[in-house]
């Protein structure tokens, strides 16, 4: 399974009230307005590198991971408020069901996170984390 299946399974069997969408900034702008919200979206990775260690081959990425939900045209700053801080708190949920999956090395320390006001042609708010997912077992045979 590759980083982003297995994001994508994560969020169908934890955060079933959520939709996922994958795809580029570009692209989500579209998707979104598809989909029911809230929202998982993970944007296509910018980087990464491969590692080879003991005969497995591990992908290490560096992936934008955001948690939006709509708010009304022209929210004001609590309508907006209300909004990003129930995506930061699922955003928090998200890493510890990445830790307890088992895919990952844990995340641990500092998060690094955005907030999003009013993006998109949905009128959206919340959160994206800037996160470096490290695969534990990766392939073998490499």
């Amino acid at each position: 399974m590759s980083i982003e299946d297995k994001l994508k399974e994560i969020a169908g069997q934890k955060f079933p009230a959520f939709s996922y969408v994958f795809d580029s900034w570009d692209g989500v702008d579209v998707k979104v307005g598809r989909v029911s919200l809230p929202a998982i979206v993970t944007i296509l990775p910018v980087g990464g590198n491969l590692n080879f260690r003991n005969g497995r081959l591990r992908d290490n990425e560096n992936c934008a991971v955001a948690f939006i939900d709509k708010v009304p045209r022209d929210a004001d700053g609590d309508e907006n408020e209300r909004v990003y801080t129930a995506m930061k708190d699922v955003a928090g949920q998200f890493i510890q069901e990445l830790n307890k999956s088992g895919f990952f090395e844990p995340i641990e320390g500092d998060v690094p996170y955005y907030t999003i006001y009013e993006s998109m042609a949905d009128n959206v708010t919340g959160v994206f984390l800037d996160l470096r997912l490290r695969e534990v077992i990766g392939k073998c045979g490499v």
